[in-house]
């Protein structure tokens, strides 16, 4: 987070045997109606094997302290572009395709592979109203370490005209994201007696640095409603749209200096989240498929505290994400008993 000369002496619980449990409670109210209709028969699953990209950024922000809270203290993006992953889904789907209404449910996992994954830009605004402008930047190479992506989604459908369906469901979502951020350089203007920072610009002298300097992560837990539609448009061919909006969202980060051991816990709730998408399908068997998925996810406006050696910097901190998400899967059609 910029040059904050802030130190190391706060532990980060990313994920408690308490969330664990929560976690637990939610899978198994989402899908205890998905296994009572697949035990008598009635409806079954399908699997599907995927992988994908991700193309995009997460946001990690620095506010400055009131009465000029809406203004950056600092920004850092760290680059998606790409992260490869594979992954497998599960859907609960009805024996009969003709069906006229009833429950639905879906299980998502994603992880995402440990390479390069672009950049990560700092950039740091140091002075104040009149002279607020950009003073500091730095780039460094991005790679990731771990990436998880669950999505877990239970409704209730209803078709329309044979071949029409409308799905209205309640999503549970977590990401996890960790980067580590090597080599690089510094570009700093310069500053005055003062204590004001002339503006930056790229003609700046770079500093080069090397090694590992930062690492970062982040763990999003987000409850959205969301709808879809579902078209078959002849025997080969069906197409998908889903929409979800919800301000439900909750995130705790840490960033770690490794350069100064200087490490910053974020705890970050509500604001914005949104995800868009589409999906083709091509069916040349009752039981295999194949599907192409496009789909955007856009996380804003989240706030929050900082915690730095027990102490609490309120409202001072904030993250955000944003990709597109392109995936190929092959799914494969399990039937119940019957």
């Amino acid at each position: 987070m910029g040059e904050m000369s802030y130190s190391h002496n706060v532990t980060h619980p990313v994920i408690t045997i308490k969330k664990i449990g929560v976690l637990v409670i939610l899978i198994a109210f989402f899908l205890s109606p998905a296994f009572a209709e697949a035990v008598n028969g009635s409806s079954g699953f399908t699997l599907s094997p995927n992988i994908g990209i991700l193309y995009g950024h997460s946001e990690e922000i620095v506010y400055k302290p009131a009465p000029n809270q809406n203004l950056y203290q600092s920004e850092l993006l760290w680059d998606l572009k790409p992260l490869l992953y594979v992954g497998l889904g599960a859907d609960f789907v009805p024996l009969d395709s003709s069906k006229k209404q009833g429950f639905a449910a879906a299980l998502s996992f994603k992880a995402g592979l440990p390479l390069k994954t672009g950049i990560i830009e700092d950039s740091d605004w140091d002075n104040l109203v009149p002279n607020y402008y950009l003073t500091r930047y730095s780039r460094h190479d991005a790679y990731s370490r771990t990436a998880i992506l669950l999505d877990i989604s239970a409704g209730y459908f209803r078709r329309f005209f044979d071949s029409l369906a409308l799905n209205v469901y309640g999503e549970f979502s977590f990401m996890h994201f960790s980067w580590s951020g090597r080599d690089g350089y510094i570009q700093y203007a310069t500053e005055t007696s003062a204590g004001l920072y002339l503006p930056w610009n790229s003609n700046l002298p770079r500093n080069y640095v090397y090694g590992e300097l930062i690492q970062y992560k982040q763990d999003w837990f987000i409850l959205s409603p969301g709808v879809s539609l579902d078209w078959d448009m002849n025997r080969l061919f069906s197409l998908k749209a889903f929409f979800s909006y919800s301000p439900l969202i909750y995130c705790a980060d840490r960033d770690d200096h490794l350069v100064g051991k200087k490490t910053f816990l974020d705890y970050l709730s509500f604001g914005n989240y949104f995800k868009a998408g589409g999906e083709l399908t091509l069916s040349p068997s009752l039981n295999t498929s194949l599907s192409l998925s496009a789909s955007y996810k856009r996380i804003s406006g989240t706030r929050g505290d900082t915690l730095y050696q027990s102490m609490r910097y309120k409202d001072e901190a904030g993250a955000g994400y944003m990709a597109l998400d392109l995936e190929l899967a092959v799914n494969f059609r399990l039937k119940g008993r019957g």
